[in-house]
């Protein structure tokens, strides 16, 4: 028997199990995929729920006949002679999991991102066989990411870190409350499990202690420069090669790089607004992603300015601490109820994602695919829809009762109603995960909610519409400079400078290449935001499979330049925006970081997962000039 798996341990453990996944990990213990048929079927599955609507007996069932069998199987085999399923019956048992028709345009995207092979990939790395070098410009999740994928392939490379430290957004987030919002069992690369997450929406502290241990497990400490921040790039026709300005630790450096991937992402240039007198205030005044290392909280006047997703996790995470606190609001956010959102998980969970094999990849498969595109088609705005002004749709409509009265339902205080429940369709902005604490915060007695912005400030405080407030601290909850691509780089692809041409207004292909800056990549560039289904790793393991494959097409090919060429890039511009006008985000009524300064969305893709999946695994050499 497994030395991990007994009887006793099995029946404690299954107790905190997902049963669908339970259920179909039958097929792998028996080799039998007609054991589904005698099995309780799961209903539709739907975002978050991972029991499939199954009922306490449905449960128990499928708890005796797994104890029977994996017991049985394990008294006779080993892990190593575990059945591994057709594709065909890995439909089937997608299918079985989430209590419907997994369509077959779902099925190969599915089947990457399930892969129940080997997921070491450093017994698989090759040795540079390239002169060619590639700079990675950062060392968050995306350029870790890269970073493996290239040395997967034997392609050189070498990051650039602007902070001393690796782990990007996660390395300067370190505000109270900080936590990612994608289930962190699906917001982990889909090669380097973690089965020890402590939460299931993880905080900060632990986000990055996991890309820090991807970070040393596949050595690429070896090749990053840290305090090391690109300022100037420019391409040289006559050598094929970018000129690139550096400064590291106050010393300028000059070279010659053939292949630039930018990592910077869109999400690490502080956004503080325009506000009059601002440098006036005399107390502590930071950024949310500034947080400062003393106690500018505790029995503090404290005023948070904004209400979208930092000032939703600071608030309930201070609010108590604070002599009072007020949040300064110029509309608020929409939320998804979500109980679980400050959840932990349990040690049953923990050891059955560690030890009965295959559960992690199928319990990663419930949480990824009920959120791939469902939601997509409701996005988009019926032109003869007038029921309601709130919203877009009838299924939009819907969605915003749902909401609403989930709202209500936590509001005691009448004089809130107002002030919470939004004006404009669901959706539009940033979605939040509600389980309680951003309502519960707001009833404190010591908390106070104003629905206006800030204009200007003085030496005491805020000079709000009607007074002026004194505080010790102001904190701006305000976002970041998104639409401001590869900012503070200046950049020149031969062209002129990449942001003076476009503006807030960029053009890609894909978000990654551009016909601007030939040998450029770009991972989490313009319109890849992901603002309805799947994870932003997601997105990053598609473009960097993407990218991979064109510099392995350049190498095999002896190619000195790759450039996009100018008609693919702008046939997919004017898709990518004509979708975007019939869609939710781009509404007159909606006003948010992911639109530009001409409420044109740049930030946020408008694609199905499988689309993007699709474009991303197919590289077509025909597209590009070299």
């Amino acid at each position: 028997m497994n030395v991990n798996i007994t009887k006793q341990t099995l029946e404690g453990a299954l107790d905190s199990a997902s049963f669908p996944v339970v259920a179909a990990l039958l097929v792998h213990f028996t080799g039998d995929i007609s054991i589904l048929d005698k099995l309780p079927r799961p209903n539709q599955a739907v975002l978050g729920e991972i029991q499939g609507f199954l009922s306490n007996e449905d449960k128990k069932t499928i708890k005796k006949i797994a104890v029977k069998e994996i017991d049985k199987f394990y008294s006779n085999f080993g892990n190593d002679d575990i059945y591994v399923p057709s594709n065909e019956e890995l439909h089937k048992m997608m299918n079985f999991i989430v209590g419907e028709t997994v369509s077959s345009d779902y099925i190969p995207m599915m089947l990457s991102d399930l892969d129940i092979s080997s997921h070491d990939l450093n017994s698989g790395f090759k040795p540079a066989n390239s002169s060619l070098e590639v700079l990675i410009i950062g060392a968050g999740m995306s350029g870790i990411l890269a970073a493996i994928k290239l040395a997967e392939r034997g392609i050189k490379f070498k990051i650039y870190e602007k902070n001393i430290d690796l782990g990007g957004t996660w390395y300067e987030n370190q505000y109270p409350g900080s936590r990612v919002d994608i289930a962190n069992h699906f917001y982990s690369y889909s090669f380097e499990e973690n089965h020890q997450w402590s939460e299931h929406f993880s905080q900060q502290p632990e986000l990055l202690d996991y890309f820090k241990k991807c970070f040393h497990k596949y050595d690429i400490q070896k090749t990053t420069y840290f305090e090391t921040q690109v300022t100037d790039m420019k391409f040289d026709d006559s050598t094929k090669a970018w000129e690139v300005d550096s400064i590291c630790k106050g010393k300028s450096n000059k070279e010659m790089i053939s292949i630039v991937i930018s990592c910077v992402g869109q999400l690490n240039q502080p956004k503080i607004p325009d506000i009059k007198d601002l440098d006036k205030f005399s107390g502590n005044m930071f950024h949310s992603s500034k947080w400062p290392d003393s106690d500018v909280i505790t029995k503090k006047k404290v005023a948070v300015v904004g209400s979208g997703a930092s000032a939703f996790q600071i608030v309930p995470s201070i609010a108590q601490s604070c002599e009072a606190l007020t949040i300064f609001q110029r509309s608020p956010p929409w939320m998804f109820p979500n109980p679980k959102y400050h959840e932990r998980v349990d040690e049953a969970k923990k050891w059955l994602l560690e030890n009965l094999p295959f559960y992690s990849r199928w319990y990663r498969f419930l949480l990824f695919y009920p959120g791939s595109d469902q939601l997509l088609d409701s996005l988009f705005i019926d032109p003869s829809w007038k029921a309601n002004q709130d919203s877009i749709n009838q299924q939009n409509d819907e969605m915003r009762e749902l909401f609403t009265s989930a709202m209500l339902s936590q509001i005691s205080d009448k004089s809130l109603i107002d002030k919470v429940i939004p004006t404009y369709p669901p959706f539009g902005k940033r979605m939040l995960q509600d389980n309680g604490a951003w309502l519960e915060a707001l009833h404190l007695p010591n908390v106070t909610l104003l629905s206006e912005g800030v204009e200007q400030m003085s030496a005491k405080g805020i000079v709000s519409s009607k007074q002026e407030l004194e505080f010790d601290t102001v904190i701006f909850a305000t976002g970041f400079k998104a639409q401001d691509f590869f900012y503070p780089i200046n950049i020149d692809g031969g062209l002129g400078n990449f942001r003076s041409i476009y503006k807030d207004s960029p053009q890609s292909y894909l978000g990654i290449t551009f016909s601007s800056m030939p040998n450029f990549f770009a991972m989490y560039g313009p319109g890849t935001n992901l603002a309805h289904a799947g994870s932003i790793i997601f997105n990053s393991e598609c473009q960097i499979n993407y990218i991979c494959s064109a510099i392995e097409y350049m190498l095999n090919n002896d190619h000195k330049v790759i450039r996009v060429k100018a008609e693919v890039e702008k046939d997919y511009q004017d898709k990518f925006d004509s979708r975007h006008k019939k869609m939710v985000w781009q509404d007159e009524r909606v006003s948010s970081w992911y639109q530009n300064s001409k409420g044109k969305v740049v930030t946020t893709s408008p694609w199905r997962l499988v689309e993007y999946w699709n474009w991303t695994n197919n590289f077509n050499a025909d597209e590009y000039d070299f």
